[in-house]
Order: structure tokens, then C-alpha cells, then sequence
């Protein structure tokens, strides 16, 4: 499946409504910076959270992997600057963070000059989050690409009421 077909294929669960304030709960939260935390979908549930592909090359993959106590798993968000956070995991240590780098999403080396490393965490009406990144703004939120097979791709899509973009935070 090509781009367009993947993002369709995932959309048809849900109507194409473009994200609005009017599911914003609020933009202002607050997280404990020395705790970790597990990230999971609305769509894939508990069973799968997002994690770093151990690939033996770079390490440096995200996917939505099977759920374990895997500290690539293993989520930390600090506050870096206003309503941004900087996501790092117990793995990688705070030398590389969740980023985008040529559209792609993935742990790049930690950069106070990377606006593709500031996360904005916002709780939605549906007590889920969205996370959106400041290089892309509001209008591109993190997801999981369904692409009828694994079903385990991360990416930038454009934000909606779509499931694999409501992400739920649990302390471990």
C-alpha cells in the first residue's frame, strides 16, 4: 500500500473530522519527571506501546511493539520549554529523544535546537492525550500507520478523531 492508501485504510474507522479545541481538555500537564511511563494506543490497546526497535544497527527505530517490561518501553517526559516535552527512554537515557528527522519518527541524538524533539502533550475530552511536535505544529499528530499487516508503524498524520492518535500515559 502506498501512503495515501494506508492513511485511508486507517481513517475508516472514524469520520475525517480535522482535530478542533473542541476535544482539547486541556494543554497544561503536568507529569512526574523522574517517573516512566508506558505509551499505548486507543486502537491497539494495552497489548502493544510504542518502543525502540533493538535492531543491533542504530537502535534508534519506533514502532508499537508487544507490551513487556522492556525499558525501551519505558517513557520519560520532561518539561523543556512552556507546554513542550522532551520523551526519552529508559534504554537510550537521556542522550537521545523521540524525534522527527526527514518525516520519519525516530531516537535521535537529544538536541535543545531540534524542534522535532518538543512534544506537546494535550489531554483531549475522550481522556486520552494527542501528541503533537513543534516543528509540525497542531495540525500533525503522532499515530500508528494500519496497514493491514503489522499494524505497528509510527508516523506524523494529519490530526483527527482517529484512534491511533489518542494515546493513553501510564505511570509503571
Amino acid at each position: 500500500l502506498n501512503w495515501n492508501e494506508e492513511e485511508e485504510k486507517h481513517h475508516e474507522e472514524t469520520n475525517d473530522n480535522v482535530a478542533n479545541n473542541d476535544e482539547i481538555e486541556s494543554t497544561k500537564i503536568r507529569l512526574d519527571e523522574n517517573s516512566y511511563y508506558r505509551l499505548t494506543t486507543q486502537w491497539q490497546g494495552d497489548n502493544k506501546s510504542l518502543d525502540i526497535l533493538n535492531d543491533g544497527k542504530n537502535n534508534n527505530k519506533v514502532q508499537l511493539a508487544q507490551t513487556g517490561n522492556y525499558s525501551g518501553q519505558h517513557w520519560k517526559m520532561k518539561l523543556i520549554q512552556d507546554d513542550y516535552y522532551r520523551l526519552t527512554t529508559q534504554w537510550q537515557g537521556d542522550e537521545k529523544s523521540l524525534s522527527i528527522l526527514n518525516n520519519e519518527i525516530i531516537l535521535d541524538k537529544t538536541s535543545n535546537d531540534n524542534a522535532g524533539q518538543y512534544w506537546k502533550i494535550t489531554l483531549l475530552k475522550n481522556n486520552y492525550y494527542r501528541f503533537t511536535c513543534k516543528q509540525q505544529g497542531y495540525e500533525k499528530s503522532l499515530d500508528i500507520i494500519n496497514d493491514g499487516q503489522n499494524n505497528n508503524k509510527v508516523t506524523l498524520a494529519k490530526s483527527g478523531c482517529y484512534s491511533g492518535q489518542y494515546w493513553n500515559i501510564t505511570q509503571i
